[in-house]
């Protein structure tokens, strides 16, 4: 069974530098996508892909032109960063729920 779920993306503008401090670039809203959305977990991504990275979401995305590590996928309030992509006929966007 699929869960398709309307995610907002959201890709960060230029960081800026103010006397030796980076400010990072605010969130801004690209698009909005369906996709199919399953948690999923470090143990899994090392098991399946062999990567070691900190994850809690799987999102499989067929419009991914705009998705890059660092973008943010929205669902209502969850803010998903994005940390690992694999890419097939679609999109695997392995994420981790961040709170900004």
């Amino acid at each position: 069974m699929f869960n398709d779920y309307t995610v907002g993306v959201y890709n960060r503008g230029p960081s800026t530098k103010v006397n030796g401090i980076t400010i990072p670039g605010v969130l801004a809203w690209v698009k909005d996508i369906m996709c199919d959305v399953q948690p999923f977990s470090q143990e899994l991504l090392l098991k399946t892909y062999g990567y070691n990275i900190a994850v809690t979401k799987r999102f499989f995305i067929d419009d991914f032109t705009d998705i890059k590590i660092g973008t943010v996928l929205q669902i209502g309030t969850q803010k998903h960063e994005v940390k690992k992509l694999v890419e097939w006929d679609y999109l695997e966007a392995f994420t981790f729920e961040v709170t900004a």
